[in-house]
């Protein structure tokens, strides 16, 4: 059975839409992007972070065991793949670590002056 036979004579029929944002709302996100428009929309900057930490966490065990891997087959040994791949995990956590997990220091000693003498952001996406 169609839906226009299930409907009754003289119904007609409902849209279901999203609802559209208040006046002030929609001045609100209006003015979030108005004040700096060379600055990336907020989602793609946490992608961007996002993609940056997934390749740190694959390529510091694929790029040690590697290395860990040549050794192994140039030493004779069979030890050195796994240090390799446990040592490229614990430096990849700790370069994240060190990106995206400490807290940064102000950056301006004095605005009014338009002095920037204090700790800069030490990652590409606070600059």
């Amino acid at each position: 059975m169609s839906a226009i036979a299930r409907r009754r004579k003289g119904e007609t029929p409902r849209f279901v839409t999203k609802a559209l944002p208040s006046a002030e709302e929609s001045a609100a996100s209006a003015e979030r992007y108005r004040t700096d428009p060379t600055r990336p929309h907020p989602a793609a900057a946490s992608d961007a972070m996002a993609a940056t930490v997934l390749a740190h966490l694959i390529t510091g065990p694929i790029l040690y065991g590697a290395i860990g891997w040549l050794l192994d087959r140039w030493l004779g040994t069979s030890f050195l793949v796994i240090i390799g791949i446990v040592g490229g995990m614990a430096l990849s956590l700790y370069v994240i670590w060190l990106r995206y997990g400490t807290s940064q220091a102000p950056t301006d000693d004095a605005p009014s002056a338009g002095k920037k003498t204090a700790a800069q952001p030490h990652n590409e996406e606070n600059q």
